[in-house]
């Protein structure tokens, strides 16, 4: 469920590595259904989403992947923190933490572009390793060009 700054990731993930395999979903819930049925298939999936989209999958994730433990990385770009210009965009981006938190999905906030290798492939490594889903938070200064004055 890619946003704009997630289709740019998955351009370069096209273009660098192309044993990668990517699927599009209608909805983010969908997203979560087809994760898991690769990954019971042998696959490591990964589920990208914009965090405005996470409060359409808490159904998937409540009542299929975490109690069945079926692992998936989830990568989220993050809306509603600080410098965000929707208002409709700031309560859903306030509560993620609190609601990965609640359902007990371990998460890991990337700021910087140096950083985001690293933190994706550590969620990645845990949440494979505990069978739950980890999330990796994309903030939005990291996925947003910052704005030039003149």
């Amino acid at each position: 469920m890619p946003d704009n700054p997630l289709s740019h990731v998955l351009n370069v993930i096209g273009a660098q590595f192309p044993d990668v395999h990517t699927t599009l979903a209608t909805r983010e819930e969908e997203a979560f259904g087809i994760a898991a049925g690769l990954y019971l298939g042998g696959a490591r999936p990964t589920v990208m989403l914009q965090s405005s989209g996470l409060g359409n999958s808490l159904n998937a994730l409540t009542s299929l992947l975490i109690p069945y433990q079926i692992p998936v990385l989830i990568v989220i770009s993050m809306r509603g923190d600080e410098g965000e210009w929707n208002a409709a965009q700031v309560p859903m981006g306030r509560a993620i933490r609190p609601i990965l938190d609640s359902m007990g999905i371990p998460h890991l906030t990337s700021d910087t572009a140096d950083a985001t290798a690293d933190v994706v492939r550590i969620v990645g490594q845990t949440a494979f390793a505990t069978r739950l889903p980890g999330a990796c938070l994309l903030s939005r200064r990291l996925t947003v060009p910052p704005k030039v004055t003149t």
